[in-house]
């Protein structure tokens, strides 16, 4: 019996060994494929195509996952970069925001050498469409006290009522509690600048006690006449828009828009200090 299998192995081997020449005679004597060759390549062929498919998503799927890390580390990276680009933005906004104050200030205080000023942000509004009352991030610790002038470069937003050593709050020029000296630049009429209730929702306050024989026109502005000595002379009010007959019909009023827009001021400055003159 192993005398077959070791025979029946030889003549396998043997017929193994007898193809391989063959197959390397036929190709290279007629130089094509070998029938056994070509069988061969037909089964292995679809094998090797699967092998060279998983191996290519493979690859595939490592060089994308390499590329995804690389792109969330740029992504990060560029991210950065633009809070960087962000922030130093604000900060040169605020420096800016800064700098007009400071100038604003400047030219103020060329204007009117005895004012003694402090740079006060606005943090909160009264409630209603039109601010009456605004809230300062100054009070006492910098020196701020009641009936204080609250201005502007483009003139007067209202006067302290309230402090606290931090804080403060201000009544504005439209409110119906503000009652102030005015008169008319142009002509230096004399009459009161108070805020008036049905105004208030316009933006606008009342000039009071006109004379009717007064030459007031429209466009007139109005600034602060120092008398009482609370407010100091010369601050801007604002502009004539109307001028309307009393009901008693004795006298007129008009109507003025302040300079400062109330509903929309973010810095001022608040007069802790100043020279009474005539």
């Amino acid at each position: 019996m192993r005398k077959f299998f070791s025979s029946k192995t030889l003549i396998v081997v043997l017929t193994v060994v007898a193809l391989c020449l063959g197959m390397a005679v036929y190709s290279g004597l007629t130089g094509n494929v070998s029938p056994v060759s070509a069988v061969f390549g037909f089964v292995t062929t679809p094998l090797q195509k699967a092998v060279s498919t998983v191996s290519g998503k493979v690859t595939g799927m490592y060089d994308y996952a390499f590329r995804y890390e690389k792109l969330q580390e740029e992504n990060n990276t560029l991210k950065k970069q633009v809070r960087d680009m962000e922030q130093k933005q604000r900060d040169a906004d605020l420096a800016l925001s800064e700098n007009d104050r400071l100038r604003a200030l400047l030219g103020i205080k060329e204007r009117n050498r005895s004012f003694e000023f402090e740079i006060a942000e606005v943090v909160a509004r009264g409630p209603g469409d039109w601010a009456s009352t605004l809230t300062l991030d100054k009070g006492s610790n910098a020196g701020i006290e009641k009936d204080d002038c609250v201005i502007t470069e483009d003139g007067m937003v209202g006067y302290v009522t309230s402090v606290a050593p931090t804080y403060c709050e201000i009544t504005t020029v439209i409110d119906t509690e503000m009652q102030a000296g005015a008169l008319i630049t142009r002509t230096r009429d004399i009459t009161i600048a108070q805020g008036d209730y049905a105004l208030m929702d316009e933006g606008t306050l009342k000039l009071s006690y006109l004379k009717k024989d007064a030459d007031i026109v429209i466009g007139d502005t109005v600034e602060t006449s120092g008398r009482g000595g609370v407010f100091p002379k010369g601050v801007m009010i604002g502009t004539i828009e109307r001028i309307i007959p009393e009901e008693h019909g004795v006298s007129n009023y008009a109507v003025v828009k302040p300079f400062v827009d109330v509903s929309t001021v973010k810095n001022v400055f608040v007069i802790k200090s100043f020279s009474i003159t005539d």
